[in-house]
C-alpha cells in the first residue's frame, strides 16, 4: 500500500509530503514514542505511529528511512512541519488515538514475519 492510499484509508491529514513520499510503499508499521526504542525497532518503509511532536521525530524518521510518520491527537508545531517539508519526510496527523490508528493500520497491512 502506498502512503497516499494510507492517507485516504485512514482519513489522515497531510502536514508534509512530497510527490515521491506520497507514492512510497508502506511495508509495515511501528508504534512508539520513546525515540531510542523506535530507533532500535522500526524498519525502513514502516509507517511510524507516535504522539511525539518535536523536531527530533523528523530526524529519526529520516535516519531510519520510514515511509511516513503519523502523529496522533497532538497538534504539530509549525517548526516540526517545516523541518519535515525541508527534509522530504511524509508527516501525517490523525485525531484518533495511536491505539486506533495502529489497529486500522494492522487491518490494512496485516502482520509480517519478524526479520530480526
Amino acid at each position: 500500500m502506498r502512503v497516499d492510499d494510507l492517507v485516504k484509508r485512514l482519513d489522515l491529514k497531510v502536514k508534509s509530503i512530497s510527490k515521491a513520499g506520497s507514492a512510497r510503499e508502506v511495508g509495515g508499521g511501528f508504534v512508539g514514542d520513546v525515540l531510542s526504542h523506535v530507533m532500535a525497532n522500526v524498519r525502513p518503509n514502516d509507517a511510524w505511529v507516535t504522539v511525539q511532536t518535536h523536531e527530533n521525530v523528523v530526524a529519526v524518521a529520516l535516519l531510519l528511512d520510514v515511509a511516513c510518520v503519523v502523529v496522533c491527537q497532538r497538534e504539530l508545531p509549525p517548526e516540526t512541519c517545516r523541518r519535515a517539508q525541508s527534509e522530504g519526510v511524509a508527516l501525517l496527523w490523525s485525531e484518533r488515538s495511536a491505539f486506533e490508528v495502529a489497529g486500522r493500520l494492522y487491518g490494512l497491512l496485516g502482520s509480517r514475519p519478524n526479520e530480526r
